[in-house]
């Protein structure tokens, strides 16, 4: 008697909300999509000048171009697609102008380097977050500042690169599912809200230089006046009048009388804390670029 041959069949994957599909039985985990493109992103604004040459060397570098080949499903591509595209432009909040110049950079070599064999993925966005946008590109303009990454978003709207959504992201859950999971769900997306949280409050604001730019200029100018009383009569009698109440020490050459106040704490270079601040924000740099790199 001969055995029945049974069909083999596999379990569907439990319910993973923050897991992007990328084939029938096969996800990447959104936190993956994220710490890449956090990679990119923090590697960018460590670069010295922050230019669009750079960038294109960083993303040729790093080979990220072939994150493509991590989703070669068609009809799973677009969900792919917008998992990247989103990821990048919840940093546009960010409150450091680099990271707005290397979302914009992202997205359009992100857009422009899809394979031809499985069409152009077009960039969800919602009225307020192209409003955000539009924002950045007229002020870069009116200012002469970023220029390159408002050329940049220029073309990608003349490309018609975006795709004008009412939400962000698509509801990937069946009306059973988020019924069924809706508390799971409700905690995937409260740790999301809170990593969108922590872009908007990114500490190395307060190091960085377009942050500092006023007090740095305080400080400069604090520094200038200092050296300008120096060599005046009121300094000289006034460390004159120091070194008899201290010292009991009679002096009345000038020169020496100079030389005494020069030696005070009261000349420190002002600026010094200035560039601690900014050393302080690139050792912060650093360390979340090696704690990044150690994900990848």
């Amino acid at each position: 008697m001969s055995r029945k041959r049974q069909r083999r069949t596999y379990a569907e994957p439990p319910l993973n909300t923050s897991l992007v599909r990328v084939a029938k039985k096969v996800g990447i985990d959104q936190s993956a999509i994220e710490n890449d493109v956090e990679y990119i992103l923090y590697c960018f604004i460590s670069r010295p000048n922050q230019s669009f040459n750079d960038f294109d060397d960083l993303w040729n570098k790093l080979h990220f171009h072939f994150v493509h080949f991590a989703c070669v499903k068609r009809e799973f591509r677009a969900t792919f697609m917008d998992a990247f595209f989103a990821s990048f432009l919840d940093h546009f909040s960010s409150p450091l102008t680099s990271i707005k110049c290397g979302v914009l950079f992202s997205i359009y070599f992100l857009y422009i380097t899809q394979p031809n064999i499985w069409g152009k993925n077009r960039i969800r966005v919602t009225k307020d977050l192209f409003s955000q946008l539009f924002d950045f590109y007229v002020e870069s303009i009116r200012s002469e500042s970023n220029i390159e990454a408002a050329l940049i978003f220029d073309k990608l709207r003349n490309m018609e690169a975006f795709l004008f959504v009412a939400e962000q992201e698509q509801d990937p859950f069946k009306v059973q599912e988020r019924i069924e999971f809706d508390k799971v769900i409700g905690v995937d997306k409260k740790l999301r809200e809170l990593k969108r949280k922590k872009i908007d409050n990114d500490p190395l604001k307060l190091c960085s230089e377009s942050d500092l730019e006023e007090f740095s200029n305080l400080a400069k100018t604090y520094q200038v006046a200092k050296r300008e009383t120096y060599h005046t009569p009121q300094a000289t009698l006034a460390t004159q009048r120091m070194l008899k109440e201290t010292l009991n020490v009679k002096e009345t050459r000038i020169r020496l009388l100079q030389n005494v106040l020069l030696a005070n704490s009261f000349t420190k270079d002002e600026t010094d804390t200035m560039k601690r601040i900014l050393n302080l924000g690139q050792q912060m740099l650093n360390s979340k670029r090696r704690k990044l790199e150690g994900k990848q």
